[in-house]
């Protein structure tokens, strides 16, 4: 992806010097990307590879975006795969203007002997990194349109005789995931 185009990637592309940091969510969408990053200008590039990774799976933060949605968070499944997940590889100052514009992550290191990352081209990327919710997950929601967590949100707070407003207040273990 570069400023205001996604193209394919140059043939011998190296990659040295770069950060490989695995995109959910909106941090997969060249539209999130751009917003992020226009302050570099229309000739920053930044590449980015579809992947598959063993063990991981997506579902939505246990809070609520400044811009009223519930963000995707990746978080650890034993035999699942996920299938729905970019690989940006960022220099130095990229990674940091990424992590400015997260503050509900912790930006941690995975390791493929625990999470395998396999690019299309079937090569394993050893190490990279990805950005874990530090509110955790909403247990027993699976990633979804914004409508359909919003809705089974709702329901869960209606049966449980909560205010819609007292979901992300409540310690209740049943709602809110620990990882």
């Amino acid at each position: 992806m570069t400023g205001t185009d996604v193209r394919p990637l140059p043939a011998g592309l190296r990659l040295d010097g770069r950060r490989p940091l695995l995109a959910v969510g909106s941090n997969a969408s060249p539209s999130q990307l751009w917003h992020k990053f226009a302050e570099r200008g229309p000739d920053f590039a930044i590449p980015v590879l579809s992947t598959r990774v063993d063990g991981l799976a997506v579902g939505h933060s246990a809070h609520v975006s400044r811009a009223g949605y519930i963000p995707y968070a990746p978080y650890a499944a034993a035999g699942h795969t996920l299938h729905t997940a970019m690989l940006l590889w960022l220099d130095d100052t990229q990674l940091a203007r990424m992590d400015e514009t997260e503050p509900n992550y912790d930006r941690v290191l995975l390791a493929s002997a625990d999470y395998r990352l396999t690019l299309e081209s079937g090569a394993e990327v050893a190490e990279y990194f990805v950005y874990r919710s530090v509110h955790g997950v909403v247990a027993d929601l699976p990633a979804t349109t914004q409508a359909d967590a919003l809705a089974r949100l709702a329901r869960y707070a209606i049966d449980s005789g909560l205010k819609v407003g007292e979901i992300s207040r409540t310690g209740n273990s049943q709602l809110i995931a620990s990882r």
